[in-house]
């Protein structure tokens, strides 16, 4: 037998709230997405961040010189890093939060309709005989139809005499404000990370070559010293020690190919591009200028970033505090209303009206006076929080400022003595040659050598990145620094 359209209705609506409880009492759930949904999300975004999740190849295109500078980097991490990206949309966050306040003392308008059905209309029995009176009356009437209709609006503008909602406005302007500036921290953090990821990869390419070059020398002595063990000239210790030592300078050729990786990786990991591109920098020879200590200090503390950020907070602290103190007054609003009415017994059947009133909440369940103790409690806490960053920014400042000085120092001692290492390396084989040294005589002029190009590699590198971290510690864009990395 065929079930009739109602019943087979009752049983569809049965079955869709079955599935429907099914969903709400199992405690994962699923949000409504299936695996393929999940499988095109999670592709989606692996798209956008660049990484290969199913074997594809990722590519991004580079600079036309093939050749990433430094301003090239800091402008690709602008766009594709990811934290900046964040940073950004938390300030969009609070401007929309300045908006919701904002809109605390512009009207608000709200609607309301309903149609209702009744069982019956309401009625009510005249209370006089109808007899006593010469012309027709009804025994009853009726006061309320079996179907009605009504709908009313309502405009309320708040009247802010306590000044409450605008010290809200300004506590959440001074939001916005904070939020900025703490997004023009991250940029400038992740600014510097770009640039000793630079820095970085540019010193573990220096390091190679310098491995490379203890390769040259060192294979060319083992051929020597191969050759003089063959005539009976060397001994077989010595020309074992040559031996050894070229092994472990190619196990440090590993070491270092696997270090340039690294810091391959971890700039374009900043810069977003792709994390395995093949990314190849620009070098940079000459030194930093470092400015004078006092005007580091002095703009430090007027333009960092992190500072000002504390500050905003401080003043959205108060305005917080101000609006919960004055919570304490009388409400006041002002507005009009329009009703209407279907049903055809009353008349009119559109009325208006206009109103101002006052709501008073006089705190007595001590919620207020507890959140405005802990909002003074907590700008208290925020200015010893300023205090602690400003020494922390000094001692910050003062210790990179001296570790770039001795950078540059080291540079200048390390360029130095790497004319005096190649002159000594030279004599040395010219003596090897002849039979005045030893093959362990060379070997360690060549250690002395690569300890030298190492250092003013290392030296140069760490001096641009001391130079990094002090503008951002003042607060201005690390690219500013470098028109074109040569």
């Amino acid at each position: 037998m065929r079930a009739d359209p109602t019943t087979r209705a009752v049983l569809l609506g049965l079955a869709v709230a079955t599935a429907g409880c099914s969903t709400l009492f199992r405690p994962e759930g699923d949000g409504g997405w299936t695996r393929s949904r999940r499988e095109a999300e999670r592709a989606e975004r692996a798209a956008a961040a660049l990484v290969p999740i199913d074997g594809q190849v990722v590519a991004e295109p580079m600079p036309a010189s093939g050749m990433l500078t430094l301003p090239a980097a800091l402008a690709l991490a602008a766009t594709g890093n990811r934290r900046i990206a964040e940073a950004g949309r938390d300030v969009d966050i609070a401007a929309a939060r300045v908006r919701e306040a904002r809109a605390g003392l512009l009207p608000s308008t709200t609607a309301s309709g309903r149609y209702n059905w009744y069982t019956d209309p309401l009625t009510n029995r005249l209370p006089f005989d109808a007899a006593a009176v010469d012309f027709p009356v009804p025994e009853t009437i009726v006061i309320r139809e079996d179907e009605v209709g009504t709908a009313g609006a309502m405009l309320s503008q708040p009247i802010d005499l306590s000044g409450e909602l605008r010290h809200v406005l300004e506590a959440a302007q001074a939001g916005y404000r904070g939020e900025r500036a703490r997004a023009w921290a991250v940029t400038l953090d992740e600014q510097l990370a770009v640039t000793r990821a630079y820095f970085g990869l540019l010193e573990e390419q220096r390091l190679f070559e310098v491995v490379e070059q203890r390769l040259v020398v060192q294979r060319t002595q083992l051929a020597n010293a191969e050759a003089r063990f063959d005539a009976g000239r060397l001994t077989k210790n010595e020309l074992l020690v040559v031996q050894v030592t070229l092994r472990n300078t190619e196990q440090q050729r590993l070491r270092r190919e696997l270090g340039i990786d690294r810091a391959r990786w971890t700039l374009n990991a900043t810069t977003g591009l792709p994390i395995d591109a093949p990314t190849a920098v620009a070098d940079v020879s000459e030194p930093p200028v470092l400015p004078p200590i006092d005007e580091v200090l002095r703009e430090t503390m007027h333009e960092n970033p992190v500072l000002t950020g504390l500050q905003e907070e401080q003043q959205r602290l108060e305005h917080s505090a101000t609006a919960l103190a004055r919570a304490r007054l009388p409400r006041f609003a002002g507005g009009g209303t329009v009703d209407y009415s279907s049903q055809d017994i009353i008349e009119p059947k559109t009325v208006g009206a206009g109103f101002v009133g006052f709501s008073w909440d006089l705190g007595t369940d001590g919620r207020r006076e507890a959140a405005l103790a802990a909002a003074r409690i907590a700008a208290d806490r925020n200015r010893l929080v300023v205090e602690r960053e400003m020494r922390v920014l000094e001692q910050t400042v003062r210790a990179t400022y001296r570790v770039a000085e001795e950078r540059l120092a080291a540079l200048a001692t390390a360029r130095e003595a790497v004319v005096q290492a190649e002159e000594n390396l030279r004599i040395r084989e010219d003596q090897f040659e002849v039979g005045r040294a030893t093959s362990d005589d060379v070997l360690d002029a060549e250690a002395l050598l690569a300890r030298e190009r190492a250092s003013a590699a290392n030296a140069l590198y760490q001096a641009h990145a001391r130079r990094a971290e002090l503008q951002q510690l003042v607060g201005r864009s690390v690219d500013t620094l470098y028109t074109e990395a040569r």
